[in-house]
């Protein structure tokens, strides 16, 4: 019998390991899903159908909440109702598709509870959703709809994450910048010479850039105060790294304070964290050292006094 979403009852049920005829799905790895939608049924009804078939579920109600979890997500696809109550699904779209942290492999399907004219098809597809469906739909033939999307979605990410480039700023990935910092590293201790860190980027929470944003004046503003010789990464939205070789700490401090006096931004109120050592040589730092101890000085600087917008991990206040 053909099963669809409309015929499931509304109280959750466990789904018999034989419920879903799923051929072998080749997925890397358990797809992570995240719903949103406003009506708790819909919500159940789908965890089920994606639970039964391998997938790990994480759900929003309403566009605010969306915004908060699909950042933390790291989702493999996304169903958003077009109809939610507070805010429309295919403005929530545009939203999320503009979004630095929606990677563009990310497919993302409307779906709606009523027969949906051509135009507010056409409009959540202009939105960038993938593809539009309508309730009830045959919950199998969603399985089978979603299993190459997702597979492409997962071997894209594995891509960029064996990649040393972020593919949105054009600057070092995590996995970049700690090759890059490893090397510069070596090369600092046959020499003898400093070598510095510096994390920078907004204090406290700040909303998710949009692309343009993050390729634009963020992006900007981490090359007009850097060197050709400096490694720079984006480590996650708006969070950036400049590892500067030849650089003690009061030239990371001098450094520090050349991006935060980037008037690309003024409005930005950005602080950073810096680590640094004048003499590799006899050193036991290693690069994920300097990396952490980067980071740890920034998040100290995020939730300091406003005076104070620079913090040296080796000193409480730099």
């Amino acid at each position: 019998m053909t099963r669809s979403l409309q015929a499931l009852p509304v109280a959750p049920l466990a789904v018999a390991a034989d419920a879903h005829p799923e051929p072998e799905h080749g997925f890397a790895r358990s797809p992570l899903a995240v719903v949103v939608d406003d009506q708790a049924w819909t919500r159940r009804s789908l965890e089920q159908i994606l639970g039964g078939a391998g997938y790990r579920v994480r759900t929003a109600v309403d566009a605010k909440q969306a915004l908060d979890v699909v950042p933390r997500a790291d989702a493999d696809v996304l169903l958003v109702h077009l109809d939610l109550a507070r805010a429309g699904g295919p403005a929530l779209i545009g939203e999320l598709s503009d979004r630095a942290f929606v990677d563009v492999s990310t497919p993302i399907i409307a779906f709606s509870r009523e027969r949906t004219t051509r135009e507010v098809r056409l409009e959540a597809l202009r939105r960038g959703a993938w593809y539009v469906l309508d309730l009830p739909f045959d919950a199998d033939e969603l399985l089978l709809r979603l299993r190459p999307m997702v597979r492409a979605k997962q071997r894209a990410s594995d891509l960029r994450k064996a990649s040393l480039v972020d593919a949105v700023t054009g600057l070092y990935n995590e996995h970049g910048v700690l090759r890059r910092l490893s090397e510069l590293r070596a090369a600092a201790s046959r020499g003898a010479r400093p070598l510095a860190c510096v994390v920078v980027g907004p204090r406290g929470e700040s909303p998710p850039p949009r692309l343009a944003e993050a390729k634009g004046e963020s992006v900007g503003r981490i090359h007009r105060a850097t060197r050709r010789s400096d490694a720079k990464g984006a480590l996650a939205p708006d969070l950036y790294v400049v590892v500067a070789p030849d650089t003690d700490v009061t030239g990371a401090r001098i450094l520090a304070q050349r991006i935060l006096a980037d008037s690309g931004e003024p409005s930005a109120d950005w602080v950073a964290g810096l680590f640094a050592e004048a003499d590799l040589e006899a050193s036991s730092t290693t690069a994920p050292d300097y990396l952490v101890r980067a980071t740890e000085a920034f998040r100290r600087a995020q939730v300091a006094e406003a005076s104070s917008r620079i913090m040296d991990y080796a000193r409480e206040l730099a």
